[in-house]
């Protein structure tokens, strides 16, 4: 069984604005830049920009660079409560 010495930040999504929030943050704790994320996705780094800033980004480059940033996704109903567990 791991053991998390720190809790992992949940961030909730409700646009395309607060997911390239929820994407920056979670780049920034990764310690990767803007540019590294695209080098690591194969794009330029104009496209992490508009997406980090909530604009048209291909819905593929968006769920890549969730993961390349070491997050997941969840889909959760609106007005649910939700608790998040390691």
């Amino acid at each position: 069984m791991e053991h998390f010495d720190e809790l992992t930040p949940f961030y909730r999504a409700v646009d395309a604005a607060s997911l390239g929030r929820s994407i920056a943050e979670a780049r920034k704790e990764a310690g990767l830049t803007q540019h590294d994320l695209s080098v690591k996705l194969g794009v330029t780094r104009g496209t992490i920009v508009r997406l980090e800033a909530g604009e048209a980004v291909s819905m593929v480059v968006a769920m890549q660079a969730i993961r390349a940033v070491g997050r997941d996704v969840a889909l959760v109903p609106r007005f649910s409560k939700l608790q998040v567990r390691p």
